[in-house]
């Protein structure tokens, strides 16, 4: 037999040996959730960042739809103003349009009486009065 201090020496050996083993185990995984804590912390940062960018750009979406929404009447006022604009413009047009239209029919009716009336004129008598110097130069020629 041996001695019990041999035999608690050997299961004190054992133990520790087990011991430094699960020392080495549990400093491993201690390392490992420390690498996942700067991991966390990392991503938790650029969430974060991103999170504040975002919270930046809905705030200037929501003033650009304000500031959109405030002037869709002054839009609708000056839509309406331009279209009453173009119908006075419009309506000015045809008027005149009208209007040029008569004096084309009146020059035409005027040729028409100044075509009838040279028509049976003689051309080649000299007229006793001129209209201007070029005409009196021209029948000198």
């Amino acid at each position: 037999m041996k001695p019990i201090t041999s035999d608690c020496e050997t299961s004190l050996r054992q133990e520790n040996e087990e011991l430094c083993i699960s020392k080495q185990v549990l400093e491993k995984k201690i390392e490992e959730l420390l690498e996942l804590q700067e991991q966390y912390k990392s991503r938790e940062v650029a969430m974060t960042k991103s999170l504040e960018e975002s919270g930046e750009k809905v705030a200037q979406l929501s003033n650009s739809v304000a500031y959109f929404k405030s002037i869709i009447p002054d839009t609708k006022k000056a839509l309406a103003s331009a279209e009453k604009s173009i119908d006075l413009l419009e309506n000015k047009c045809w008027h005149l349009e009208d209007i040029i239209s008569a004096k084309d029919r009146k020059i035409i009716a005027l040729v028409d009486q100044i075509l009838f009336y040279t028509k049976y004129s003689n051309v080649t008598t000299e007229p006793e009065t001129y209209s201007s110097n070029c005409e009196r130069d021209l029948w000198a020629k």
